[in-house]
């Protein structure tokens, strides 16, 4: 028998509900994107079904409202199937916006804006997504930004946290999810922010500071040179490679409208003590 999510979830323009004949499955899957707004048309299907008798492997599909039926993975073990799920959320979500300016970074937001901090993966960015939720912050995302460079503004993609082993031990005080879905995710957790104490919205938040994030001894900011934010714009980009000269005209745009900073990778509350100052609002 087959479970269906209570309802659609909006990945930007990727709108999708969950199917499977676990139903401990759906009740995580539902737990963990809970945060993005709801999609209630023109959904497609993201489907896990057991391929084996013990119930320990999963095969992936996505079928379209037309019926149309693509293989995405079969064979996953329980500890690996929500890997799978959410990668194929987030490339599709990415490709919806491939014709946008796309960061790989983190969003947090304070009462004056939003902060997009860039890195690479294992750069630190879901660390500092936990603690800002964990402090009452604003959260728009831990992996992707998507900037609307006319209004300047970025829209939230609250995709469940992936906190590593590394980053909880960092933070020394991240909740575990439920037992039952631990099996899902042994090592790497998916969070969904509000979880842990962050504001979640659907709304787009003025892009007020660009960070690109570095590993130092202790938390540092230092301002950036326009040309040196196209620069750093430039490596972080999603979907600069594919746009050519109108992505590369869009972060320029980006770069010379908004402020870039190195943001030095000390304690992560050390961090948000010195971004702080820049999501208040200014007297």
């Amino acid at each position: 028998m087959l479970h269906l999510t209570t309802r659609g979830h909006a990945a930007w323009g990727f709108h999708f509900r969950f199917e499977s004949d676990d139903p401990l499955l759906v009740e995580v899957v539902q737990r963990c994107y809970r945060d993005l707004p709801v999609a209630e048309d023109d959904c497609v299907v993201l489907r896990a079904v057991r391929s084996t008798d013990d119930g320990d492997r999963y095969s992936v599909t996505i079928e379209t409202p037309d019926g149309a039926v693509e293989e995405c993975g079969d064979g996953r073990v329980r500890g690996a199937v929500m890997e799978l799920l959410c990668w194929e959320v987030n490339r599709r979500a990415l490709w919806s916006a491939a014709d946008q300016v796309v960061l790989h970074a983190a969003v947090l937001a304070g009462e004056a804006g939003a902060i997009a901090l860039c890195g690479a993966s294992h750069s630190g960015k879901s660390t500092l997504a936990v603690a800002a939720a964990q402090r009452g912050w604003q959260h728009l995302s831990d992996d992707m930004g998507l900037i609307d460079t006319d209004a300047m503004t970025v829209a939230p993609y609250a995709r469940p946290i992936m906190v590593r082993p590394g980053g909880r031990a960092h933070l020394g005080s991240v909740p575990p999810p439920p037992s039952g879905h631990l099996q899902f995710f042994p090592d790497e957790w998916f969070v969904p922010a509000s979880e842990l104490g962050a504001i979640v919205d659907t709304a787009a938040v003025p892009l007020i500071a660009i960070g690109f994030l570095e590993w130092q001894p202790t938390a540092a900011l230092q301002s950036l040179s326009q040309a040196q934010t196209l620069h750093d714009l430039t490596l972080h980009s999603a979907t600069v490679a594919r746009q050519g000269a109108a992505g590369f005209a869009r972060l320029e745009r980006i770069a010379r409208a908004v402020p870039g900073f190195r943001v030095g990778l000390g304690a992560a509350g050390d961090v948000l003590d010195l971004l702080a100052g820049h999501t208040r609002p200014t007297a």
